[in-house]
């Protein structure tokens, strides 16, 4: 049989892999069998000049109608994207993943460097532990809202400027982050390994990728609720709520504060199947 080449996001074609859809599927919580069913069910719509994001919406909506809670979790990177359009949610979110690690943060904080004021996305501090010294850092968050949309060396360039001129001022700011929900370009990479900034992306670092402390704590943004309007969004993020664990551990009488009644009976039972591997 012929292979079949799939068009990528960034332009360039590559062989249809059916190991890179099983890979997705697996991390998403999908059984090995229930892998190879949808595969065995996208194989026969697979044409030359398909796209990546054809053939990972198919497969989304094959597992939706098996595994509803491991589909949430199978578009994650969707998921991210409609924490925007602007760029507050994503800071919240980012503070909520390092909450995950052990630091307490504040959110948008004016710090003082020695040159001019800065307005910080995320402050973020943890004591000493197993051997690691106490730590505080700042962070940058680059949202897009476009997966195809890489971080530039720009926003790498401005990120270290600032942690410079904040550390002057702020001898306990240690180290400095990018963040961002997309990819990193390869100046991004080489120009953070370089000088010592952190980074923190879509399938980077590659054992500390924003994939990978999503879910070593199962930190899910809330928009991975398939039920989830706009408004209600809005109004969780607006109370502190944008992680799906909080909002399951939201008692009802705060939610109905929040949300229209009807929705909170059903956006729970969604929060119970994503954090459940048999959802």
């Amino acid at each position: 049989m012929a292979d079949i080449i799939v068009r990528k996001g960034d332009g360039t074609s590559e062989i249809l892999n059916y190991n890179k859809i099983r890979h997705a599927l697996r991390k998403s919580g999908a059984s090995g069998a229930l892998c190879d069913e949808v595969v065995e069910l996208l194989a026969p719509r697979m044409k030359n000049g398909i796209t990546t994001d054809e053939i990972y919406r198919m497969a989304f909506e094959s597992l939706r109608e098996m595994r509803p809670g491991a589909a949430a979790r199978f578009g994650l990177k969707s998921a991210l994207l409609r924490l925007g359009p602007d760029g507050y949610p994503f800071e919240t979110f980012v503070g909520a993943l390092l909450k995950g690690r052990g630091y307490s943060t504040l959110l948008r904080q004016t710090l003082q460097g020695k040159c001019i004021q800065h307005e910080i996305d995320v402050v973020a501090k943890r004591g000493a532990y197993e051997g690691h010294a106490p730590t505080k850092c700042i962070i940058e968050c680059k949202f897009h809202n476009s997966p195809h949309f890489e971080c530039h060396i720009q926003s790498a360039l401005y990120s270290w400027a600032r942690f410079l001129d904040v550390r002057e001022q702020n001898r306990d700011i240690v180290t400095g982050w990018l963040a961002t929900n997309t990819k990193f370009s390869g100046d991004v990479i080489a120009y953070a390994d370089c000088v010592g900034l952190k980074l923190l992306g879509w399938s980077f670092p590659q054992n500390e990728s924003i994939q990978i402390r999503i879910e070593e704590n199962q930190l899910y943004p809330t928009t991975v609720l398939p039920s989830l309007s706009r408004r209600s969004f809005e109004a969780l993020h607006a109370n502190n709520i944008i992680t799906v664990k909080e909002l399951l551990a939201a008692p009802v009488s705060e939610l109905t504060r929040i949300l229209p009644e009807r929705e909170i009976g059903k956006l729970k039972d969604e929060a119970k199947k994503v954090l459940s591997s048999r959802g």
